[in-house]
């Protein structure tokens, strides 16, 4: 095992910051009212997905939401993210080629097989964070972010070109890609919201009040939406 895993900053890092942060989402009173407000006006559950295109347990997080989800009225609010962990963390690519074999585990669960062996690079998707940040969630965003990680992960394990994602950008947009330089901002707007809700790296999701590292706790989110009503009753 490395030195790296052992020091106090990784046992900070791995163990004490994620209980913490289970600790703080404990008070559900807000939640729960909430959750009767919005039936009464008819309005959706919403789940806050932080993901980055360079994370492949994103990429399970992400796929398996978009179906998992349809049977509960709750509209997912995609968020990439490029910039997120801890600062000056010495394990953090030790913990990139774990995040590999775990979501290669977590997608054969599923019939899935992994297409890449090695990380990605951040700044080498970062171009698909600053297309998908700034847009309305809704239908073509889930899409186009289903697709763009399924080729990302689950396809060659080529390089990335934008030329090779702009067609399906057109595709579920009908519009060309968003200028990279423009959309930063709102990549930027994503880190700073996923910080101030406290998680420090993807994928996180938020449900009304309560956080869930999202490719582990997948069936957790679905419970946590039926907790709260949020399932679609049956057809009469």
């Amino acid at each position: 095992m490395s030195p790296a895993l052992r020091s106090p900053a990784d046992a900070l890092t791995r163990r004490i910051l994620p209980r913490t942060v289970v600790a703080l989402a404990r008070d559900d009173t807000p939640a729960r009212v909430g959750a009767r407000v919005r039936r009464a006006l008819r309005r959706p559950a919403r789940v806050e997905l932080y993901f980055a295109f360079d994370d492949p347990c994103s990429a399970v997080a992400v796929i398996d939401l978009a179906n998992r989800l349809a049977p509960f009225d709750v509209a997912l609010a995609l968020a990439p993210v490029v910039r997120r962990g801890i600062a000056d963390d010495p394990a953090v690519a030790l913990k990139r080629h774990y995040a590999v074999e775990d979501a290669a585990r977590l997608f054969r669960r599923s019939g899935l097989t992994l297409g890449r062996a090695a990380p990605l690079a951040p700044d080498d998707v970062a171009f698909l964070a600053a297309w998908t940040a700034g847009a309305a969630p809704g239908s073509a965003l889930t899409t186009f972010c289903v697709s763009a990680l399924r080729r990302l992960w689950l396809g060659d394990d080529g390089p990335v070109l934008a030329a090779d994602y702009r067609p399906l950008w057109q595709r579920c947009f009908g519009t060309e890609p968003p200028d990279v330089g423009d959309a930063e901002d709102a990549v930027a707007r994503n880190e700073r919201r996923m910080a101030r809700r406290g998680p420090y790296d993807t994928p996180a999701a938020w449900v009304h009040g309560q956080w869930f590292f999202a490719h582990d706790r997948l069936a957790q989110i679905a419970a946590r939406l039926d907790d709260l009503g949020a399932r679609r009753e049956p057809a009469a």
